[in-house]
C-alpha cells in the first residue's frame, strides 16, 4: 500500500479548476489525496468571457 501525498488548493476559481482538470487527466492523480477550501457553493465559470457570452457570443467567437 502506498501512501498518498496530501494536496491542498485553496479557491476554486478558474485556475483552480483547470489545474485539478490538468491534475485528474495525468498518470499521477491517484498519487494525491486532495483538498479545496472555496467560499463559492458552485463550480467556476468563466468570468473573462461572460459578458460575451450574454451578448449572444461565445468564448470561442
Amino acid at each position: 500500500m502506498s501512501i498518498k501525498k496530501s494536496l491542498v488548493v485553496i479557491g476554486n476559481g478558474m485556475v483552480g479548476q483547470n489545474f485539478l482538470a490538468s491534475l485528474m487527466a495525468s498518470q499521477c492523480k491517484d498519487s494525491y489525496h486532495i483538498t479545496t477550501f472555496c467560499e463559492e457553493p458552485r463550480p467556476a465559470y468563466d468570468r473573462v468571457h461572460l459578458s460575451a457570452f450574454f451578448s449572444g457570443k461565445t468564448a470561442a467567437d
